[in-house]
């Protein structure tokens, strides 16, 4: 009886951790390389495994024994798996399904196996399972690869053939940064004047559009307004071979992926092939003012580029005069033929506004009458989660979580400087995807927030040291940095920290992988 009891704590085992290295893995985007690279990063996460090890010894001697080690081991993995409040749950999609059905029943063989054989050999093999879980599913999913190319192939093929018989009108945004808020507004300025679909949140790789092309194009949208991620996994080809746009904006080209790319020549050279590429279309619309871009597109040819900018005085389009306060901003927009427009907008920010100009520019180049431009760019329709106030009463909170990124941050840090005389705090886990720019981006923000905030929330001592050691240079005092293991400490804090009058800025919220 002992024995089953302990082998049932072993399969309750198994399931626990498979939904959290499920989880890890989707969060991952089933990268095997990326999955590979997280788990011998994240050992300590399996801390029960001592507990597990100790029960297995114990089973081999006696099972009685087994069973309060084997207990506690799954009471840890309950608390830490499937107890902790997750940002971004599980999603049951088909994949996730058919790999789910295949690890079980190749567990439940070997169970079954265990429970009518009783041999050393397929005790520990069984063992195993659990105790290297998530390389096992690791295993799994590099075993279906195959068949999941299969799959996504057919998937991809018949959006293409959507695509092509539908064929709108197409405006590809890409970029280091900012390519979902532009898509956004642009989708708010022109789906007025025509019928427009907008791929959702951050969907912007090759299945993530093939998704968005299956199952929402169709015939009665005449504009499709499609984000292009720079660092697919299927690169610039596949993407453009899916949609082939006769508008291209590219917002900016910078450090962002710099862990994928790992040099800044090969990021660059990756935007300049995508410009050059026939299949992006015939029109440009660029970021003056960013200088990689400005480099770039010099050597573009057989194609018009319509340039915008602030600092850039060379652009085509230029925003001077610009006017932020709480309530919005207001700005005066000179067009290629010395036309002005005075422009009052809802939106904050040096690098907002830039992508809104680039926003503006792509509805004027599409025709939409310029009077319905000026009116709707007054109150855009902007991304959750960017520089969004949740919360205007006797503290202001808000939330710039979605992702960050250097230029983020510092637009963030220049709208928090709006709120004259209100003590200023800012929460942050720093950023990632940077590589080995991290530590370096850490340091500068880190000395660039002592100049603009009075308290520091730094989320996790590891990752933020570079950002702490910036704010200390800075002469930041040490008293007011807070460093802390998560949200949930912060806000226990904040329950007794906070007073009326208070901005709180939430700048980043790491996924899952991270924490």
């Amino acid at each position: 009886m002992s024995r089953i009891i302990f082998l049932s704590i072993v399969a309750a085992s198994f399931v626990v951790r498979s939904f959290y290295s499920l989880h890890m893995l989707q969060l991952e985007e089933y990268s095997e390389k990326k999955f590979l690279k997280w788990i011998f990063s994240h050992l300590d996460r399996y801390f029960s495994n001592i507990f597990f090890l100790i029960s297995i010894v114990f089973y081999f001697l006696n099972p009685i024994y087994a069973i309060p080690f084997g207990l506690f081991s799954l009471y840890l993995d309950i608390r830490k798996f499937i107890l902790r409040k997750k940002k971004k749950p599980l999603v049951y999609t088909k994949r996730l399904k058919r790999l789910l059905i295949s690890s079980y029943v190749i567990f439940i063989i070997f169970l079954t196996e265990v429970f009518i054989y009783n041999t050393v050999f397929l005790d520990i093999a069984t063992f195993s399972l659990v105790l290297f879980n998530s390389l096992y599913f690791w295993l799994i999913n590099g075993l279906l690869i195959p068949l999941e190319k299969l799959i996504n192939n057919y998937y991809y093929k018949d959006a293409v053939r959507k695509y092509r018989s539908l064929k709108p009108l197409t405006i590809a945004v890409t970029g280091s940064y900012g390519k979902t808020s532009t898509k956004y507004y642009i989708y708010h300025l022109i789906s007025e004047h025509f019928n427009t679909l907008m791929t959702p949140e951050s969907y912007n790789t090759t299945m993530g559009i093939t998704r968005s092309i299956r199952e929402k194009l169709d015939k009665s949208h005449d504009v499709f307004v499609v984000e292009l991620a720079e660092n697919d996994s299927y690169g610039f080809d596949k993407l453009l071979n899916l949609v082939q746009p006769e508008v291209s904006v590219l917002t900016s080209i910078g450090i962002q992926h710099f862990e994928e790319f790992n040099e800044m020549d090969k990021i660059i050279e990756n935007f300049k092939n995508y410009l050059e590429d026939e299949r992006s279309g015939k029109l440009l619309i660029v970021n003056f003012d960013d200088e990689n871009i400005k480099n770039v597109i010099k050597e573009i040819k057989n194609k018009e580029v319509v340039t915008c900018g602030i600092e850039n005085e060379e652009a085509d389009y230029i925003a001077k005069n610009i006017n932020m306060n709480l309530e919005g901003t207001k700005f005066t927009l000179f067009t290629p033929n010395k036309i002005s427009f005075e422009i009052e907008t809802n939106v904050f920010g040096i690098e907002n506004i830039r992508n809104l100009l680039i926003a503006i520019v792509t509805a004027f180049e599409i025709k939409v009458p310029v009077e319905e431009v000026l009116e709707r760019v007054k109150n855009i329709q902007k991304p959750k989660h960017r520089l969004e106030i949740i919360r205007n009463d006797s503290i202001t909170v808000i939330d710039d979580t979605f992702n960050s990124n250097p230029k983020g941050f510092k637009m963030a840090l220049e709208y928090l400087d709006l709120f004259n005389g209100r003590r200023k705090i800012v929460v942050t886990p720093g950023f990632v995807e940077l590589g080995e720019k991290e530590e370096e981006e850490h340091y500068k923000i880190g000395k660039l927030l002592s100049k603009h905030v009075d308290f520091i929330f730094l989320v996790g001592k590891d990752r933020t040291k570079a950002i702490k050691k910036g704010l200390l240079d800075g002469g930041f005092p040490k008293e007011k940095i807070f460093v802390v293991e998560s949200l949930d400490v912060v806000s226990e804090i904040f329950k007794k920290f906070l007073k009326p009058g208070d901005v709180v800025l939430f700048e980043n919220d790491l996924p899952d992988i991270y924490i």
